[in-house]
């Protein structure tokens, strides 16, 4: 759970641990894990967690465009966090290289902003988690 004391490369560490073993120790517990660090999971606003408009209401929204737009992130071999930084005041980026199941891989940039409101005020929150342009 998405917690004040993480820094942001922690908050994502968490995620692609648990992603790395998706289905540990429940179908979809990884991807699932990644919908409760989403900024915007949950709420009435369109997010752009996949650099697009989308619903994030439920969580079974985030369950099909998480595969299709991260598939390597879903049973990841390895990873590597390539830098993080401070983009702008309360907002920060990591870039990582993912090394998928099947040996492919990939470079993300994930975009995270700390919570304001609610059970999860304080923590880092990813806001997109988008593939890294070449």
């Amino acid at each position: 759970m998405p917690s004040p004391a993480l820094l942001p490369v922690e908050t994502i560490k968490v995620q692609l641990d648990a992603l790395a073993k998706n289905d540990e120790p429940w179908t979809n517990h990884g991807i699932q894990t990644a919908y409760e660090f989403a900024l915007d999971a949950g709420g009435m606003e369109r997010s752009r967690y996949f650099g697009f408009s989308k619903d994030l209401y439920h969580l079974d929204h985030f369950l099909g465009m998480f595969g299709n737009m991260c598939g390597e992130l879903v049973n990841n071999s390895s990873y590597e966090v390539l830098s993080s930084s401070e983009a702008e005041p309360g907002v920060a980026e990591v870039r990582l290289r993912v090394v998928g199941q099947n040996g492919s891989s990939g470079e993300f940039v994930a975009r995270l902003m700390r919570k304001e409101l609610g059970r999860k005020a304080g923590s880092w929150m990813v806001k997109s988690l988008l593939r890294a342009e070449a």
